[in-house]
């Protein structure tokens, strides 16, 4: 497993809400499940971002749709201050929430983007109207899927030799973001964004405390963090091709079904009791839209 500066990735999210007016399928945020933390307070964002000065690389921010945090200014001001170059600056979302403006003055052009309307398009128009250039190519008019998340190795008939080989090729540890969270009013990181989302999800906090440096903390530093959040149950490595984003269906396994909580809002489960036929090169298909 790949520590935040081993990672073929240089990108630190800081997750600053997980509310979104999507229920995309299989998000690796599993907002429908979430237990934890809302909305991200502003000492706690400001925190968690100074904890990253140093860090030669994107300061992001992300959610569900940061751009819905009820004081989204105050994140931009704050970011603004604590990251005066632009070009370390980032931000995630699929809906700019008529934000427009404050994105354009607080991230374009130099900044990092990942925005990805799900062929939603008006979401699109006002992403080409602020920020032109910016959009993931094609995903004005292509839905995108993740691949399971929720599905437990031990329930697809797996040895823990195969998981421990499958885990350490899992492509989201080598080439996606560590991430930090809020917990009791402060930062916590973890080396995974999935990690931090499976420990929302069971109300649990495997996190390391977000102080300055963290980051360069190598892997012995997260270790519970792999025994708790990726060994205990995520999917992420098995490669299972999952639903499309707009048919806001989960995939999961006989063991995530019996501990997760009721789902918030029109969410579907589909089963997994061994693993399907139906795999993956990479865990989102991000790559097949620039295409």
């Amino acid at each position: 497993m790949k520590a935040p500066t081993e990672k073929c990735n240089d990108t630190i999210q800081i997750l600053v809400t997980r509310a979104c007016r999507r229920q995309c399928s299989n998000c690796t945020q599993l907002l429908p499940f979430r237990q934890d933390t809302l909305h991200m307070s502003l000492d706690c964002f400001r925190e968690a971002v100074r904890s990253l000065k140093g860090w030669a690389g994107i300061v992001g921010i992300f959610g569900g749709n940061p751009c819905i945090h009820p004081q989204f200014d105050e994140i931009c001001r704050i970011l603004s201050e604590e990251v005066p170059d632009q070009g370390h600056r980032g931000i995630w979302t699929d809906d700019l929430c008529g934000q427009g403006e404050l994105i354009r003055e607080t991230f374009y052009p130099h900044a990092r983007f990942n925005l990805n309307p799900h062929a939603n398009k008006e979401a699109a128009a006002e992403i080409r109207k602020w920020l032109p250039g910016k959009m993931i190519r094609n995903s004005d008019r292509q839905p995108s899927w993740h691949s399971a998340i929720l599905v437990d190795w031990r329930d697809m008939g797996m040895t823990r030799n195969e998981w421990i080989a499958a885990r350490e090729e899992c492509d989201l540890n080598r080439n996606w973001s560590a991430a930090i969270v809020e917990h009791a009013g402060r930062p916590y990181a973890y080396f995974c964004e999935v990690a931090a989302a499976i420990d929302g999800v069971r109300g649990a906090n495997n996190g390391i405390l977000a102080e300055p440096g963290w980051w360069r903390k190598g892997m012995q530093a997260f270790r519970y963090q792999v025994e708790r959040c990726c060994d205990a149950g995520c999917g992420v490595p098995l490669r299972i091709k999952g639903h499309i984003d707009h048919e806001s269906v989960y995939d999961v396994s006989e063991s995530w079904q019996q501990i997760l909580p009721i789902p918030k809002g029109r969410i579907a489960l589909a089963g997994h009791d061994g693993m399907p036929s139906a795999r993956c090169r990479e865990s989102t298909d991000y790559m097949r839209l620039r295409s």
